[in-house]
Parts: structure tokens; sequence; C-alpha cells
């Protein structure tokens, strides 16, 4: 219907990496084009961590699991927040 919003659930993550592992976080998460949106959240120089904000639409949400799962074998990967959210 044109001209009218839908009600989008998005999957919603923050993740904790180690500062030394986000460039490649973001390389990964790059690399599959398309999956979900993500932005560094504001840090205090010296942080020895990044905190990465990662939204996408939930039918990938499946491979952006698998994804993180597989870094996590690599390195440390805490999520601070988990969530379903609305977007319009």
């Amino acid at each position: 219907m044109f001209g009218q919003q839908k009600d989008l659930d998005l999957f919603h993550y923050i993740i904790r990496v180690p500062k030394e592992q986000s460039s490649f976080t973001y390389f990964t998460l790059e690399s599959n084009e398309g999956l979900c949106f993500y932005s560094t959240l504001e840090h205090e120089k010296g942080q020895l961590y990044r905190d990465i904000d990662i939204k996408g639409s939930l039918d990938f949400q499946e491979d952006v699991d698998h994804i993180l799962e597989m870094l996590s074998k690599s390195f440390s990967i805490k999520f601070l927040k988990k969530e379903t959210i609305q977007d319009r």
C-alpha cells in the first residue's frame, strides 16, 4: 500500500569486543553486506574494548548470529544488549 508506513521488527544487539579485534569484526560484518547495519558507540581514549551497535531484519538474524558465533571462537564477544525492536 503506497504511502503507508509498515512497522518492521528488527534485531538489536550491542556487543563488546577487544579493541584489537574491532577492525576485523567490522570487516567481517561489512563483507557480509546487507545482513545488518552497525556502528561503533562512543568510547574513551585508551579503552581496551569497543562497543558495536548492530541492527538488522529478523530475516537475517540467524546469519548474523552465526557470524558472531564463529568470531567468538577466536576472541571474546560480550552481548550487552540483545533485543527485538520496531522500526518504522
